[in-house]
């Protein structure tokens, strides 16, 4: 039975779960029911087989996983620690293979940084990644568009950050562009992962917003309409069949509730942090969406606020305005980024704003 695991040491850090693929093949020309194990070691206490057991047919070849989790408390390993991989023979409990890997324990790299949209170019953002730590960052880079529709991408995508140094990604935004109407609001929202395992919590995230402009002006949209309804018209005096008009006899709506009510000023204070965005769009502005998030993060413990953007000269607007979910009052910048820090599992778009 041969045995293959990755060439590069495995990185733990302390209490994460770390998923490591091992390659099982047979060479033979029979079937093979073996068990994976970890030889008695310094790792062997940390691992665990998912799943314990494979059957392989003559010349197959399949994957398992071995489980990492070195204790919470668990400081640095000065070196490389090896751990071996066994295959033994269900049946007569011979050993039928092994391959031996290498881990290392290292605390998670801190990575910082912030996204800020680049003059002149439109749905184009730049985002700046520091590492802080001593050792060497391996990240991916995602982007994604709220409300979905469109295309988000990120150059590079993968990228090592060496301790101390920095990192530029050019984020670019395609929203769906609407065809007639006002500009139509939209959010980036980009993650930053560990390139040694995306399922682990982000190390960052940061949110960027803009606005798409739609393909006609309300200029050439209002001619087009003009055009038509004089088309009409004089085929209505030709014909002399009379044409009723949509809504000639329909009251008019009331104005709704969030176009009716003041905008009333709101302070918001510096540095802040900026939990959630909602776009001033849809029947009601947005403001149901807003609530309900709102009442989820209150549910869960987390302290906030609601802000109208255009009721605010330190948040931006973009023209339609955006409800916006924040903190503030903090001393420092970085006592902001502790509480995003703290409460990141429930409000993962949570960013500093300084």
């Amino acid at each position: 039975m041969e045995l293959t695991l990755p060439a590069t040491p495995v990185t733990l850090p302390p209490g994460v779960a770390v998923r490591v693929p091992v390659a099982l093949h047979n060479p033979s020309l029979a079937a093979r029911d073996v068990r994976i194990t970890i030889a008695r070691g310094r790792a062997s206490g940390w691992a665990s087989v998912d799943p314990p057991t494979a059957t392989l047919a003559a010349g197959a070849t399949a994957t398992v996983d071995v489980v990492l989790q070195a204790p919470a408390d668990q400081p640095p390993s000065a070196s490389l620690v090896p751990f071996t991989v066994h295959a033994e023979d269900t049946a007569s409990g011979a050993t039928a293979g092994f391959a031996t890997g290498l881990l290392t324990v290292a605390l998670p790299v801190p990575v910082t940084g912030d996204l800020t949209p680049r003059p002149g170019a439109a749905q184009t953002f730049d985002l700046r990644l520091g590492n802080d730590g001593g050792l060497a960052a391996d990240v991916r880079i995602s982007a994604k568009l709220d409300p979905p529709g469109g295309s988000a991408e990120a150059r590079p995508e993968a990228a090592r950050i060496d301790a101390g140094a920095s990192l530029s990604v050019v984020l670019r935004a395609r929203p769906t562009r609407p065809l007639v109407g006002a500009p139509r609001p939209y959010a980036l929202i980009v993650t930053v992962h560990d390139g040694a395992g995306e399922d682990r919590r982000p190390l960052l995230t940061a949110v960027g917003t803009g606005t798409r402009r739609p393909r006609l002006p309300n200029w050439a949209a209002g001619t087009a309409a003009v055009v038509l309804a004089l088309g009409a018209t004089a085929a209505v005096a030709v014909s002399g069949v009379r044409m009723p008009l949509p809504g000639r006899d329909r009251a008019a709506p009331p104005p709704s509730a969030a176009a009716s009510a003041p905008v009333a000023a709101a302070a918001v204070g510096r540095p802040f942090v900026l939990v959630d965005v909602f776009p001033h769009r849809g029947a009601d502005g947005g403001r149901a969406a807003a609530d309900a998030q709102r009442a989820k993060l209150a549910a869960a413990g987390m302290p906030l606020r609601m802000v109208d953007s255009l009721a605010s000269d330190e948040l931006a607007d973009d023209g339609a305005g955006f409800w916006v979910l924040l903190h503030d009052g903090f001393a420092s910048p970085g006592a902001a980024q502790e509480f995003c820090t703290q409460w990141r599992a429930v409000a993962p778009k949570c960013t500093v704003t300084p």
